[in-house]
């Protein structure tokens, strides 16, 4: 084999080499990222969106949950 010939299959030896080392360092993260959701990522999730959209408008929020309050204990 040629040097030239020989230097070109350590590149494409090299890249390929390179190329299965970025998808196995993939994998793993998808699989911590998948782990780090948990059963009840979906909810966190919910949670997290309502508590950011209730607090821009704290007051508003908190005389809602006061009407509803008063409103069930007037129908009890």
């Amino acid at each position: 084999m040629s040097t030239s010939t020989a230097e070109a299959v350590r590149r494409i030896s090299a890249s390929q080499e390179l190329v299965s080392s970025d998808f196995l360092a993939l994998a793993s993260h998808m699989n911590d990222c998948e782990r780090s959701r948990g059963r009840f990522f979906a909810l966190r999730a919910a949670l997290d969106s309502l508590q950011a959209m209730s607090s821009r408008r704290i007051v508003t929020t908190g005389a809602l949950f006061a009407c509803c309050g008063l409103g069930l204990l007037v129908l009890v």
